[in-house]
């Protein structure tokens, strides 16, 4: 499935490094020594290589170890974004890209204030678009709170989740097509070796991540390969690969992505992965591939319901959720039109669901108009990317040691002083500007609610960080979650609570 994730910038170009102020004291990290920038208020080190380059013979390859440098490297500027196609991304791109940036309160200098939390960003895009370095990522803000931010990129499409036959018979695990997410497990490797010398405490960091970034999130805490690399997990409206039903298990098996990888080399006209290697990365990046996490057998060694259900996963607090308009996002990219009518409405809820929908489902959900129609394929998706987490924490809930805290986003921002077509609604990705306390990187005309919820939504996210539960002094009580409704916390005004804030009824779903 293909996540729409361009809308991650949310309309906003992707910013360069702030101007910069003095160099920090030379810090000592694997390779070498660097040196980021100081500004006063929040030290900061961009483009810091976590990984050798994964160019030439290395593509496709597991991320390998960084290669050493001499002397003191300076990272006050974004590293190039990992290559791929879409339109929203206009940093500078390229295939060596495996670079981490870092964001630290100034005064982590002083002893008291060291062993700090760390939060490691996973930014979304579908695994075939992002980058670390977009501007809501900034995370000035939560260090502010407290807390070490860390941004990362990883491998996207082609070039980070290939699956053949002889890519998986030269890995020493034999295993390929997650290339994407080993280089998440080893950027978490390298924060557990380094963060230290920053301040941060390497046995309290918290994954995070939106969309792919929070499906990145379900599998990492899935995977044996990330045991002991993180504490706690936070996923905002993205897990597609805890799979719902068998045709989505069939996405995931192996033999099927290697013989699709194995197809594309040989529409390549290359005979070995060799010939692919030496191929140009221009003409690799323009070729249609739907990247997707596979059960490989070492990243992912069953399916993630079952890693669940067995209590196999890494048993951390996870704090996930989704937002009250999805649907008019993700819709158009999930079924590949925005031609909803009642017409082709039946077979379009089939194509969601990967099944033939329920007479009680097509009851709540009636499109026997076309306005009716319309939208009713935009609830129902947000309805079924709701379930999607509902069912993840309800797993954690059941059989999970570790609290889940689970939240419904229904917070429509204020509207920009032009007419405003995405990112007037709760759509997706609408809470990051939010979590990051990042409204100014859109200036609109924000409110006192607006601001007053960002710097709350940043407290609970940074008290999770902290401590493993979002609640704090002058905060609202967040209640773990435990099944009910009552224990989904919503997330907006009282009035939008109260219009909004009712939960569809997952049963009509099913239970995998």
């Amino acid at each position: 499935m293909r996540v729409l994730s361009s809308l991650a910038c949310l309309g906003l170009a992707c910013l360069a490094a702030p101007a910069l102020a003095e160099p920090t004291p030379p810090v000592s990290v694997t390779g070498g020594q660097i040196s980021g920038t100081d500004n006063g208020e929040v030290r900061t080190w961009f483009g810091v290589p976590f990984a050798a380059p994964p160019v030439g013979d290395l593509r496709w390859r597991p991320p390998q170890a960084v290669v050493p440098w001499s002397g003191v490297k300076e990272t006050r500027a974004f590293s190039p974004a990992c290559r791929q196609t879409v339109a929203w991304i206009s940093n500078p791109q390229s295939e060596d890209c495996l670079y981490l940036n870092i964001w630290a309160p100034q005064n982590t200098r002083k002893k008291q204030a060291e062993n700090l939390p760390v939060i490691v960003w996973i930014h979304g895009g579908g695994y075939f678009g992002g980058t670390g370095a977009q501007p809501l990522y900034d995370g000035t803000r939560l260090t502010e709170k407290g807390v070490i931010v860390v941004t990362i990129n990883y491998r996207l499409g082609v070039f980070g989740f290939l699956a053949t036959p002889e890519l998986s018979a030269e890995s020493p695990d034999h295993a390929s097509g997650n290339q994407g997410i080993e280089d998440q497990i080893a950027a978490l490797q390298w924060v557990k070796a380094n963060i230290a010398s920053f301040g941060g405490d390497p046995d309290r960091v918290t994954i995070m991540g939106e969309s792919a970034g929070a499906n990145s999130v379900a599998v990492l805490i899935a995977s044996p390969a990330a045991k002991g690399l993180f504490q706690r997990a936070i996923a905002e409206s993205g897990n597609y690969s805890v799979p719902l039903d068998a045709s989505e298990n069939a996405r995931a098996d192996r033999k099927t992505a290697e013989a699709e990888g194995a197809a594309f080399m040989k529409a390549q006209g290359a005979a070995t992965i060799a010939d692919l290697r030496r191929m140009d990365a221009d003409t690799l990046i323009r070729q249609t591939w739907g990247p997707r996490v596979i059960v490989d057998g070492d990243v992912l060694r069953e399916d993630m319901t079952t890693t669940y259900r067995h209590h196999r996963q890494n048993d951390v607090p996870i704090l996930v959720g989704w937002n009250a308009d999805e649907g008019m996002d993700l819709a158009p990219e999930i079924l590949g039109t925005g031609n909803f009518s009642a017409a082709n409405y039946k077979g379009l809820v089939e194509k969601l669901l990967g099944h033939a929908p329920s007479d009680a489902l097509l009851a709540a959900y009636p499109g026997t108009t076309d306005t009716q129609a319309h939208a009713a394929i935009n609830q129902l998706t947000t309805d079924w990317w709701g379930w999607r987490m509902w069912y993840w924490t309800s797993l954690q809930a059941k059989g999970g040691k570790q609290k889940p805290y689970l939240y419904y986003f229904v917070h429509s921002p204020t509207e920009p002083a032009t007419p405003c077509g995405y990112g007037c609604q709760a759509g997706h990705g609408a809470e990051i500007q939010y979590v990051f306390d990042q409204l100014d990187k859109d200036p609109r005309p924000w409110g006192a609610e607006d601001r007053q919820l960002a710097d709350r939504l940043a407290t609970y996210w940074t008290n999770f960080a902290r401590t493993g539960d979002p609640n704090g002094a002058d905060l609202s009580k967040w209640q773990a979650f435990d099944g009910s409704d009552a224990s989904v916390f919503r997330i907006g005004t009282d009035d939008e609570i109260k219009r909004r804030g009712k939960l569809p009824d997952f049963r009509l779903f099913g239970i995998p």
